[in-house]
């Protein structure tokens, strides 16, 4: 009945962290150094897409908007790829303080409320009043992220609902919609980086794939968990719980 002895076994794992820590680097500095060239070009198409430059014809106008949505989303993608390297290099702190649920759910909606009238969808809240210790920009960015998603994928005229409920220990926050939902096989990677249902989606709706993970590690850094209810063709239902202390 006594214990005589054990065993163990050790992997290193330098090399790996490393590596990984080197790929961290790779990526910001390049992400930085896009930014700039990318601000300049952006800035120049803007000019021609007003006619302070001259005036163009009916295809030079069409080329120029292409090239500033393209630029658009490549934009967005060197901003979510920098975000997601520096929270999951812990470069980021949370700053929490006491935030009323209410006002971020209001303040998420509000954001997202021209692009949900240009699809012509409504959003319903259904919140309540209550207190947790949460870091408003992040999570409010998160809410954002999610209801980009409900509205992007819903067809026009339909709803999406966004709701809170207090249980004893959190509060947890759904984003409903009536969208084309996701398919089984996708339930369990669709919070991994560049990860989308259909390929064709970054380039038809402007997604990066990297909106989720970024959902993902900001709820993780607050303790709670994210998670996703789907039928294909019915909608999804995305969840998320946040510590009450």
């Amino acid at each position: 009945g006594k214990i005589k002895g054990f065993f163990g076994l050790t992997s290193d794992i330098s090399d790996r962290k490393a590596t990984e820590r080197m790929k961290d680097e790779f990526v910001s500095v390049v992400g930085h150094e896009l930014r700039t060239p990318l601000t300049s070009i952006h800035g120049s198409l803007k000019l021609l897409s007003t006619q302070r430059l001259g005036s163009l014809s009916a295809k030079g106008y069409e080329i120029v908007d292409i090239a500033l949505k393209n630029t658009d989303r490549l934009t967005r993608l060197i901003n979510d790829v920098l975000d997601l390297e520096r929270i999951e290099s812990g470069r980021v702190t949370m700053e929490r303080r006491p935030c009323d649920v209410e006002q971020l759910i209001l303040q998420a909606v509000q954001s997202m409320q021209a692009m949900a009238d240009s699809h012509r969808i409504d959003i319903v809240v259904e919140s309540l009043t209550t207190t947790i210790s949460v870091d408003p920009d992040h999570i409010t960015q998160a809410l954002t992220n999610l209801l980009s998603n409900a509205i992007k994928f819903s067809s026009e005229g339909a709803t999406v609902w966004i709701r809170a409920i207090e249980r004893e220990t959190d509060v947890i926050l759904s984003i409903r919609d009536h969208g084309r939902g996701i398919p089984s096989d996708k339930i369990e990677t669709i919070f991994d980086r560049f990860q989308q249902v259909d390929s064709s989606d970054s380039r038809q709706r402007g997604g990066t794939g990297l909106g989720l993970a970024i959902c993902k590690k900001i709820v993780q850094q607050h303790g709670g968990k994210i998670w996703v209810e789907s039928t294909f063709g019915f909608g999804s239902t995305f969840f998320l719980t946040l510590p009450t202390s």
